[in-house]
């Protein structure tokens, strides 16, 4: 009787365990159409209405029927998003993405300004922080006692 509550046990694991193992390949499948709805929302219509692939709906679009063709031909195919993205900005150019793919320029592109900028604000700042910190150099005292005396005489004549 002891051996009863055990097998149990390991049956719940195992039946668990295999829930899981089918969860999870059920999450990483995407149906094709899904798939479609979503890159054509990533990409532009180049016909020049502005508007989504997957939202081009103006009458006799020279281009859209195409270009949705073409992706859901690739998304058969199995090309992953990345090598289908490639090929529509190598053919149609950097218009047909609606967002601009990463490349090591584009990283640089939106690195760089701001940080100029911040180091422009920065070396300002130290060259300020620099003449704020100089000393004036103040005109030498004479002791001469006539100045002395010329001094404090223009001192008596100007006070009102």
């Amino acid at each position: 009787m002891s051996n009863r509550p055990v097998l149990r046990v390991s049956q719940l694991a195992v039946v668990m365990i295999l829930a899981i193992v089918a969860a999870m390949g059920t999450l990483g499948a995407e149906d094709a159409s899904a798939r479609f709805d979503r890159d054509s929302h990533k990409m532009m219509c180049v016909c020049g209405c502005n508007q989504l692939l997957g939202e081009c709906n103006h009458v006799g679009c020279p281009n859209s029927e195409e270009m949705r063709k073409q992706l859901a031909a690739q998304i058969a195919k199995g090309d992953s998003d990345d090598a289908i993205f490639h090929q529509f900005q190598e053919q149609y150019g950097p218009v047909a993405l609606a967002a601009p793919m990463f490349t090591p320029f584009n990283h640089l592109a939106w690195v760089v300004p701001p940080l100029v900028l911040f180091l422009g604000i920065g070396v300002t700042m130290l060259i300020v922080r620099k003449w704020k910190l100089r000393s004036v150099p103040m005109p030498l005292t004479h002791s001469n006692p006539e100045d002395v005396a010329m001094r404090n005489r223009i001192r008596r004549e100007t006070e009102i």
